[in-house]
């Protein structure tokens, strides 16, 4: 499997705000009741939050907008086929479809009021392939 910092940072107009400390990773990881998968703690402790071209992935911040708790718990609201442990790592704002991760790593598509459907297996595969 490749390296998440590795092709996060060969992102085209790749920008981020701010690291994740080890304290807030586990906070966000509490207030959600999951565990974060490796390759996204990895994510945010290195960047906390990126937005590049054709990506913009959820991350530890106190930007509501990008942020992981808020997106996750504002879609679990909205949608409660979103299994407890998964949380939001992108709205794609394409149909309503947002990208779920679970403890695994496997990264999983959902529609509103549907089911999450494995799209990849990892969040590496997934900003690889899904960068437009």
């Amino acid at each position: 499997m490749k390296d998440i910092i590795q092709i996060i940072s060969n992102l085209e107009d790749m920008r981020f705000i701010k690291p994740a400390s080890m304290e807030q990773i586990i906070e966000a990881e509490k207030e959600l009741g999951v565990s974060f998968a490796d390759d996204y703690t990895k994510y945010v402790e290195k960047y906390g939050v990126i937005s590049a071209r054709g990506i913009e992935l959820t991350g530890v911040t106190t930007h509501e907008r990008l942020s992981v708790v808020s997106v996750t718990k504002k879609e679990r609201n909205m949608n409660s086929n979103i299994p407890a442990n998964m949380y939001v790592i992108e709205n794609i704002a394409i149909d309503g479809i947002i990208a779920l991760q679970d403890e695994t790593g496997k990264v999983y598509t959902i529609t509103p009021n549907g089911t999450p459907k494995l799209s990849y297996n990892s969040l590496s595969e997934y900003v690889e392939k899904s960068n437009f």
